[in-house]
């Protein structure tokens, strides 16, 4: 699956689907690598795909909890998260 350029070229929907897609393991594990690999790339966050794999404590394990964990650290650092 190739990602977006940025974060902020995808609807909060439409990065849930996104991640619902890895989460699921629909993908094969070159692909999911590929995956993570971009992920890396356009996420902002410090600990960029450690969200999907090793959440901490306050964050839910789950597609929602990485949306909201990185909409939550976006707007601690006064950047765009999702488009309208």
């Amino acid at each position: 699956m190739k990602l977006k350029d940025s974060l902020h070229d995808y609807t909060e929907d439409e990065f849930l689907i996104t991640l619902e897609w890895f989460w699921d393991g629909e993908g094969s594990e070159d692909e999911e690598d590929e995956f993570v690999y971009q992920f890396n790339q356009i996420v902002l966050h410090p600990e960029k795909s450690a969200l999907l794999t090793h959440p901490k404590s306050h964050q839910e394990d789950s597609p929602e909890g990485v949306i909201q964990e990185l909409k939550r650290w976006y707007a601690e650092q006064g950047l765009p998260c999702f488009k309208d």
